[in-house]
């Protein structure tokens, strides 16, 4: 078994214009034994966004709280809590926060992969 504590987790503040929080819970970089999946929290403030990105991984995302708009390719939908979406492998997608509070998203990427920069470039903070 593996546990991870969010409060333990390898994090980044991005500025603006794209301004977030990533924080890597799960990812072979961190845990032995670990390999075909890696999560984390994308924690969206009022107005904060992702960049509109493209990467070899697919990614589930799950909305714990709050309310956010999705891109993924050229669709666009509007989610809420409990809402679950997938993002298939090299297609573009963006979360938006354009609502009054803050937004707290699950993220499992299937192959692992992107989540090893985020783990970087949290330790170089330290």
């Amino acid at each position: 078994m593996i546990i991870a504590r969010e409060k333990c987790a390898p994090r980044i503040d991005v500025p603006e214009p794209n301004r977030r929080t990533l924080k890597v819970l799960l990812s072979p970089q961190l845990h032995e034994g670990l390999q075909s999946i890696a999560s984390g929290l994308t924690i969206l403030p009022p107005g904060g966004q992702s960049d509109l990105h493209v990467h070899e991984e697919g990614e589930m995302f799950y909305v714990l709280s709050g309310r956010c708009r999705i891109i993924v390719g050229d669709e666009v939908e509007e989610l809420e809590q409990g809402t679950s979406v997938w993002a298939p492998p090299c297609l573009s997608h963006q979360l938006v926060n354009s609502e009054y509070e803050q937004c707290r998203i699950l993220w499992v990427l299937a192959p692992p992969g992107r989540e090893r920069a985020i783990i970087e470039k949290s330790k170089e903070k330290k």
